[in-house]
């Protein structure tokens, strides 16, 4: 393993995760607004809908590279991830598909998600992985954790929205953190886990 494809890749991953993450945010918003007046709106949240599929598509290439750098007993865990984003890809170009589209992306959305949980859980106990980027696995998993939370509050009407807008505020900041302490560690770093 190079200290330098562990840092590139990780690089990938977290800039397809800030520009799937930005553009979500944003496009959420820009969806509001093309909904009430349409035109130039209804353009942009397009737009935004193709940089979400290309910052997936850039951590997905970004997994795909990682998985050849980590360390053996890590690799299949990363390859979880990945096969979690193809998931995640296939389902968001289906949601394109009026009714029928937004049921199969829920369904591909909420396998990746326990996909990506389990991944998170095993990469944070890892014995093989970098100290920092333990931690930042642990982030990782964490934010799924508020995710889940915040998706089932969010049923409650009103003070269940509220908290979890908290929570997914939260999650959002926990996952770029996340990333961002497993792209800033190196493998010279690698240090047994404490159990």
């Amino acid at each position: 393993m190079e200290n330098c494809t562990w840092k590139s890749t990780t690089k990938q991953i977290y800039t397809g995760v800030m520009l799937y993450s930005l553009c979500g945010i944003v496009s959420g918003l820009v969806a509001i607004l093309a909904f009430l007046s349409g035109g130039f709106w209804s353009v942009l949240s397009v737009i935004l809908s193709i940089a979400i599929i290309v910052g997936y598509v850039l951590y997905f290439i970004g997994l795909r590279n990682f998985k050849n750098v980590v360390m053996e007993p890590d690799a299949p865990v990363v390859n979880k991830l990945y096969t979690a984003v193809i998931l995640v890809i296939i389902g968001y170009i289906v949601g394109f598909i009026p009714v029928a589209g937004g049921i199969i992306q829920a369904i591909l959305n909420i396998i990746a998600f326990i996909m990506m949980m389990v991944a998170y859980n095993k990469l944070r106990k890892s014995t093989t992985f970098p100290g920092l980027a333990r931690k930042g696995a642990s982030m990782l998993f964490t934010a799924m954790i508020l995710s889940l939370i915040g998706a089932v509050i969010s049923i409650i009407p009103l003070v269940g929205t509220i908290i979890a807008a908290i929570l997914n505020i939260i999650s959002f900041i926990m996952v770029l953190l996340g990333w961002k302490k497993i792209a800033d560690d190196d493998l010279a770093s690698s240090t047994p886990a404490v159990e």
